[in-house]
């Protein structure tokens, strides 16, 4: 007895009694076996032999002769016509027992081509002597369990009531808790070749929507873009297919700290592989706005990441339908949207006040006298917002020449930034921000409810903001391995008029924490000998271009793309990237649209 193994009801039960019930250990973690008709196995079934096997004496040599309706045009045998034209028909007339009944249906001209064969016809095929309707209810349910439509890549099915789906679920989950509605399933006969499944409700005029969304999904074909692999519907429910099977999110993934597929990738090309995720990520935004979309919903829950380490987006956030079935984090699209995004929250339009504007006067003065010798010597200030026309057709990144040298000639106009509320009086109407070419200091950010004054920003440069605060993320767990750090310390609380205090962790209410926390991971990854550290400061240089409050003088998603291929390149040594040679150039945008290259050249 002691060297018997026990039985899975024994092992439920002792999950049930110490506690682990529902643990993953007491599934099979393999797929569960289930025979279903395909075309090959109907072809192996259905032979010569089979078929004389389901037939009496006088029924069978009844097969060797020629067709009734064959008129000498054929000499083709009822056999024959069963063999090449009527398997399945002959399966399921076997199956409810009127395997004799094949004659008859021949003599009509049904064969496997008509099924499945509608309610309302089961009848003609004259399945007794008298109609029997209970055989006739048997016959057409049957027909679905020989009758099988399976997906192939870039299809899309309705099936039916009745119809069976062929797939089989693998009863594993992810570890990240969001992912595990997404059902894991493979196709008859290849357990090896795993998919992603999602659900979707079909609500009144959502399929036409459901369809729309897919078919543009799968235009928009990108190796870091979870792909549509095939889309079905049944009983009011929409799927689809995506053989990018994902473990984590980048948000679980980062929680996790220690993530599985991670530990297995050797130490020294850990931080290589979370550099080389920013170029991917980059690649496939700059892909989505040369076809002319916009993600539009950037941020880590709607980033995944499979067991090998691939990264890509889960969808394309513009594509409503993707965006039912999400559990959504908490202040998550908060935290992650761009100023613009925000500015329906103002009430009311700072302004600086009198002294502020005379000293900002005389700094934009001096700016522009200073600013062809200024660009050429210190390069381009990463660490302002400048909205004159006179900025330098090339960059640098380095974080350390405006330090030097920017950041000592505008150390007043830290001290002169005051800011007014739009209410009170004044004598003369001062300007908006933008309406001059002031220059804003980083270390100030910008309250939300100035943005007013601001350009219309393009969904594409929204998305160039939150990119950037994803690249944050990434370049943090490199130095720190976790966010919590991070969390806690742009996090402020902010008072609203009522008194009620509310807790903030967004990329805007904080700029001023982010530039900060910037600062302290530029001066950590100079501790540290490995090449790829001697990227991070050019890389946070690009992070503080994205996370610009001026939309239009942010980067390019390609310009973001093509310096993070030469920073890894180029500083840290990397060999090879496998986005590397993609091109996207800018596509037409429409009339009334500006492409953000128009008024931003520093990364050109």
């Amino acid at each position: 007895m002691a060297s018997r193994s026990p039985t899975s009801d024994e092992i439920a039960m002792n999950a049930y009694i110490h506690g682990y019930a529902g643990h993953s250990l007491v599934t099979p973690h393999t797929a569960l076996k289930q025979l279903w008709w395909t075309e090959e196995r109907i072809e192996d079934k259905v032979t010569k032999r089979f078929v004389l096997s389901k037939l009496r004496g006088a029924e069978r040599d009844f097969l060797r002769r020629p067709l009734a309706f064959g008129e000498g045009l054929t000499d083709d045998t009822y056999l024959d016509w069963i063999l090449t034209r009527s398997k399945r028909l002959f399966l399921i007339l076997a199956e409810i027992g009127c395997s004799d009944q094949i004659f008859g249906c021949i003599d009509d001209s049904w064969c496997d081509e008509d099924l499945p064969i509608a309610w309302e016809d089961v009848a003609g095929l004259e399945l007794a002597y008298d109609n029997d309707p209970a055989l006739n209810k048997r016959f057409y349910k049957t027909q679905f369990t020989f009758l099988l439509r399976t997906l192939e890549s870039g299809s899309h099915i309705e099936y039916g009531p009745q119809e069976h789906i062929p797939m089989e679920f693998l009863n594993t989950l992810p570890p990240a808790s969001s992912l595990q509605s997404w059902d894991r399933i493979h196709f008859p006969g290849e357990p090896e070749k795993v998919f992603c499944r999602r659900k979707y409700a079909l609500e009144d005029g959502a399929q036409e929507t459901f369809i729309r969304d897919m078919q543009s999904a799968q235009l928009l074909a990108h190796k870091h873009i979870a792909p549509v692999w095939a889309t079905y519907a049944s009983d009011g429910t929409a799927y689809s297919v995506s053989n990018f099977v994902p473990e984590h999110t980048l948000q679980s993934y980062v929680d996790h700290r220690t993530p599985a597929q991670l530990m297995r990738v050797p130490a020294e090309r850990r931080p290589v592989l979370l550099c080389e995720w920013m170029h991917c990520l980059a690649d496939a935004v700059a892909f989505l706005h040369h076809k002319g979309t916009a993600h539009g919903a950037i941020k880590p829950s709607n980033i995944i990441i499979d067991q090998n380490n691939k990264i890509a987006f889960s969808d394309v956030g513009t594509l409503h339908t993707f965006q039912q079935t999400k559990k959504m984090v908490k202040n998550e699209t908060h935290d992650y949207a761009a100023p613009e995004s925000q500015k329906s929250k103002a009430s009311h339009v700072p302004t600086l006040s009198k002294g502020g504007m005379f000293r900002l006067s005389r700094l934009r003065k001096l700016s522009i006298s200073t600013s062809s010798s200024a660009s050429s010597e210190a390069g381009y200030d990463s660490g302002y917002v400048s909205s004159s026309d006179t900025r330098p057709s090339s960059i640098s990144l380095s974080h350390s020449s405006y330090k030097e040298d920017d950041l000592a000639m505008f150390a007043g106009a830290l001290d002169s930034w005051s800011l007014t509320a739009a209410s009170t009086p004044s004598s003369e109407s001062p300007p908006s921000i933008t309406s001059s070419p002031a220059i804003i200091p980083r270390s100030s950010p910008l309250d939300p409810t100035t943005l007013r004054d601001l350009p219309v920003a393009e969904p594409e440069m929204t998305d160039i903001f939150s990119l950037g605060c994803i690249f944050l993320d990434i370049v943090t767990f490199i130095m720190r391995g976790k966010l919590t750090d991070f969390v806690k310390f742009r996090t402020c609380k902010i008072v609203s008029p009522e008194g009620k205090s509310t807790v903030d962790a967004s990329f805007v209410a904080n700029s001023g924490k982010v530039e900060e926390w910037m600062d302290l991971l530029e001066e950590e990854s100079m501790q540290y000998g490995e090449s790829i550290y001697r990227g991070i400061p050019e890389i946070l240089a690009l992070i503080r271009l994205m996370l610009r409050q001026n939309a239009s003088t942010r980067p390019t998603a390609s310009q973001v793309r093509d310096q993070v291929c030469d920073v890894l390149a180029l500083t840290c040594g990397v060999e090879s990237l496998c986005c590397a040679d993609n091109v996207w150039p800018l596509a037409e945008l429409p009339a009334g649209r500006h492409s953000p290259t128009a008024t931003h050249p520093a990364l050109r």
